[in-house]
Parts: structure tokens; sequence; C-alpha cells
């Protein structure tokens, strides 16, 4: 998947307008549901948008997580059940977010949700983790560890305060992270 994620980041990025490829593989939430009217070869955007981002730093953050979470889920349940959970939270993740954005004119990319299900999965398989990692005070580096719980109920507090800010400052869909991390925790429970 992290090769797939890649190979397109690099297409998009040699692309001289991205434009025409958005309009194609990528999911505009105001039209999408009357396009399923017309084609159901437009749900097919539920997935494609998975792999397109919207710059390197968008790709690098999800990426990050990607690597981060993967490995260690696919050596607990195998790449199919990885697959299976990956797919199906951003799949369903897109499909709420689609649902709540449908009367903005946006569009939908990038594997957020999928990745949020990989929390999800991670959370239910190693749930008392701790998690290492340095914190900067002022010029001194504190080294230091949380448990995992800790740090996605932190994580997801912030998803969902940012879902409901009256003024969002960013253009993310925080509903795909809050329901594609459901997914992932519930799927995960349920294939372990």
């Amino acid at each position: 998947m992290g090769l797939i994620l890649l190979l397109v980041m690099l297409w998009t990025s040699w692309l001289p307008s991205t434009e025409n490829f958005y309009a194609v593989w990528t999911i505009p939430t105001k039209t999408f549901f009357s396009s399923l009217k017309v084609s159901i070869f437009e749900s097919g955007r539920l997935v494609t948008a998975l792999f397109v981002h919207g710059n390197w730093s968008h790709w690098l953050i999800n990426c990050s997580v990607f690597a981060l979470l993967s490995f260690s889920i696919e050596r607990v349940l195998g790449w199919k059940k990885i697959t299976f959970i990956y797919l199906s939270a951003g799949i369903i993740g897109n499909w709420i977010a689609c649902l709540t954005l449908q009367d903005k004119n946006l569009i939908l990319l990038g594997a957020s949700g999928a990745v949020s299900g990989l929390i999800g999965a991670w959370l239910v398989l190693f749930p008392n983790r701790n998690i290492k990692f340095i914190f900067p005070i002022g010029l001194y580096f504190q080294k230091t560890s949380l448990p995992l719980t800790w740090l996605v109920a932190i994580w997801l507090s912030i998803q969902i305060v940012l879902q409901f800010m009256p003024n969002p400052i960013f253009n993310v869909a925080w509903i795909s992270h809050i329901v594609g991390f459901a997914c992932g925790f519930l799927f995960t429970r349920f294939v372990k």
C-alpha cells in the first residue's frame, strides 16, 4: 500500500496540472451522490481518493503514520486482514464525510480515514503499550513515555473538537478520521 501511495504522489507531482487528475480520482462532495445515480462506477472514487494526496506534506504525514503502525499490525493480523481494515475504514470514512459535507463544494482525498483505522486497530492489538518520545522543554529534551490509550484518547479528542468547531480553520474532513478510527477499532476486534 505504501508503494502505491508513493507512486501516485510521484505521478501527480509530475503532472503539469492536477485539476483533471483530481476530477477523475477524488471525491467531489457536492456532486458525489448525484453522480452515483448516473453511474455506479463513481463509487470507485471512495477507493481511489485514498491514494491521492494534495501535496507532499499531506502525503508525508499519512505515510509516516502508516509506516509506523502497519508493520506491527500486519505481523499480528496478516496482510489480508490489515488490507481489509485499511480499505474499509477509508471507504466508510469517505462515505460518511461525503454525507456530512455534501452541501459544500470540496474534494475529498488522502489516506487519513484509512490511516485512522490503523490507529484503531493498533489500540485493539496493543492496548498496554507505552509510546516513548522526546518532549522539548526549552533547549532541553526530556525522554518520556505515555500509555498508548492516553495518546489515542488525546488524538481522538482533538479530531472531535476540530470536527465540531463552528468556524473550521482547515479544509480537513475530520469526520473521516473519527469514523475511520471507529471502523478500524471495531473491525479489528471482529477479525483478530
